[in-house]
C-alpha cells in the first residue's frame, strides 16, 4: 500500500469515527444532545420563514391537509398499514402502524406572511396555498433542545391560514381536456428568476409547461402564470373555485384565483380557545381571515356585499326566500356559504370557514357595530 492510500484509509476512519460519534471530540467528553445544543451548536430554527425580496424554497414532506387522494394524487403509491415488531421478542405485535400522513417529494415556497403554498413534484401541480405562517419542521429536523426529530409521525405541521386548497382531477386543461387524461407528469425541475421565485417545469407527453405561482392583487389571491411549448389552448378549471383570466395567448395562461377554503392551523397540538366573544376579537378574524378582501365596510360594491348596516336588513337570494339578515344568517353563511347567494353576485365566491365558536360570534357581533 503507498503512502496515498494509507493517507486515504486514515481520513476516512477518521471520517466514520466523527460520523459515529458526533459529541465525542470536545474536551474528551461526551456531550448529550442538551448539553450539545445549550453549547450553541444547534443553529437551525424549525419555524423558518422567508420573505418577498428572499423567497424560502424548501424540498420536504408536507401535510396532506385531508385533501382527496383518489382525485388530487393519484400518482403517489399508496402506504399500508404494517404490524409493529418486538426486539425483545423476535415477533410481530397484533398492533399496526398506520401509513404517515404526508405527502413526499414536495417544494414548499414561503414569502413571509403574505402566502406560502406547497408544489407537488408527483402530480404537477399546486396543492394548497396559506398566509400568516409557514411550517413548522420540529418533527422533522428535530427539537433544538435534543437535536432528535420525531421517530414516526415526523411530517412537518403547517401553521396560519390555509384559504386554497387542490380539488378534483389535475386543474390544468389542453384542448380542453385535463392532463389527468394524459400520461403521468414527469417533474422536471425548478428555475429561479430575478425575483427569486421558482418557476416550475414538467412534461406531459411532448408538451412542456411552466408554472409560476405569486401572491394575486388582493389579499388571499393567487396569480399564477402558465405556459407551454405547444400551440394547445389551455385552461384552469377545479371544483369550488373562482378562476379570473388575466391574459390568454397562443402558449400562455395567466389567471388569478380567489380563496376557496378557509380554515385556520397551529403548529402546536391545542389551539388557544377563546371564551368570550368580542367585537375586537371579530374585526381581527374580519382581516387576517379575509373577509376585507370581499366584504366593504363602507357600502361599496365588491365580489361580496358590504357589511355595512347589513345586520336586521333584508337580503334577497337567487335561489331562497328573502330572509333578514341575524345571527343564524350570519353564522349559517359563514359555515355554509353556497347556501344562499345573494342576488347581484357569483355562486360559490366564499369557501366555507372552520371557527370557533366564539369566533362566529365575535365576527357577528363585529358585522353587527358596522354602520
Amino acid at each position: 500500500m503507498n503512502k496515498k492510500s494509507t493517507l486515504a484509509s486514515f481520513l476516512a476512519l477518521i471520517a466514520l469515527l466523527m460520523y459515529s460519534y458526533p459529541f465525542c471530540f470536545s474536551d474528551q467528553k461526551v456531550l448529550n444532545p442538551t448539553t450539545y445544543a445549550e453549547k450553541g451548536y444547534l443553529t437551525y430554527d424549525v419555524k423558518p420563514m422567508g420573505s418577498k425580496i428572499r423567497p424560502l424554497i424548501m424540498r420536504t414532506f408536507a401535510p396532506s391537509l385531508e385533501i382527496n387522494r383518489e382525485f388530487v394524487l393519484p400518482n403517489h403509491s399508496r402506504g399500508t398499514k404494517s404490524p409493529k415488531y418486538s426486539p425483545s421478542s423476535g415477533k410481530e405485535s397484533t398492533n399496526f402502524y398506520e401509513p404517515i400522513d404526508g405527502v413526499p417529494a414536495t417544494i414548499a415556497v414561503n414569502l413571509g406572511q403574505t402566502l406560502s403554498y406547497v408544489w407537488d413534484t408527483t402530480e404537477c401541480r399546486l396543492l394548497y396555498a396559506w398566509t400568516d405562517g409557514f411550517l413548522d419542521m420540529k418533527n422533522y429536523w428535530g427539537d433544538r433542545e435534543s437535536g432528535r426529530r420525531r421517530g414516526f409521525g415526523y411530517v412537518p405541521r403547517l401553521y396560519g391560514f390555509v384559504f386554497y386548497k387542490a380539488q378534483g382531477i389535475h386543474p390544468l386543461h389542453l384542448d380542453g381536456s385535463s392532463i389527468s387524461k394524459r400520461e403521468a407528469p414527469r417533474f422536471k425541475g425548478y428555475s429561479l428568476g430575478p425575483d427569486r421565485l421558482p418557476t416550475f417545469d414538467y412534461e406531459v407527453g411532448k408538451s412542456r409547461i411552466s408554472v409560476k405561482v405569486e401572491p394575486g392583487p388582493s389579499v388571499q389571491t393567487l396569480s399564477i402564470l402558465f405556459s407551454t411549448s405547444d400551440n394547445e389552448k389551455m385552461k384552469f378549471q377545479s371544483p369550488n373555485t373562482q378562476v379570473q383570466v388575466i391574459e390568454e395567448t397562443a402558449k400562455s395562461l395567466h389567471i388569478v384565483i380567489r380563496p376557496n377554503a378557509g380554515e385556520r392551523f397551529s403548529s402546536e397540538v391545542k389551539k388557544e380557545v377563546i371564551l368570550k366573544p368580542t367585537i375586537e376579537i371579530g374585526e381581527s378574524l374580519y382581516t387576517s381571515l379575509g373577509c376585507i378582501a370581499c366584504h366593504s365596510l363602507d357600502g361599496g360594491k365588491n365580489h361580496g356585499p358590504t357589511l355595512k348596516g347589513s345586520y336586521g336588513a333584508k337580503r334577497e337570494f337567487l335561489e331562497s326566500p328573502v330572509t333578514l339578515v341575524d345571527d343564524a344568517y350570519i353564522r349559517e353563511s359563514i359555515e355554509k356559504p353556497t347556501a344562499k347567494t345573494v342576488k347581484g353576485y357569483l355562486k360559490g365566491m366564499m369557501p366555507p370557514y372552520k371557527l370557533q365558536p366564539a369566533e362566529y360570534d365575535s365576527l357577528i357581533l363585529f358585522i353587527k357595530s358596522v354602520r
